[in-house]
């Protein structure tokens, strides 16, 4: 049984720009697509990833000073 792709955003730890969409079937999927663009191993420490009909993409975000 084959499910339809859902789509994907990451964001590095510590930075506030957030990437995708990534198409794939699942979470691994996706985190195997982030490691194959970044030509890693392993994802970086503190690297999110999500699904985006739990949460879309943020387009433009400011941090507020403190």
């Amino acid at each position: 049984m084959q499910t339809s792709p859902r789509q994907f955003g990451y964001k590095f730890s510590g930075y506030f720009m957030e990437y995708g969409p990534i198409q794939a079937e699942g979470l691994d999927g996706a985190k195997a697509e982030v490691r194959r663009r970044l030509g890693v191993a392993r994802l970086p420490q503190g690297c999110q990833i999500w699904d985006l009909a739990e949460r879309p993409i943020t387009k433009w975000r400011v941090d507020v000073a403190s």
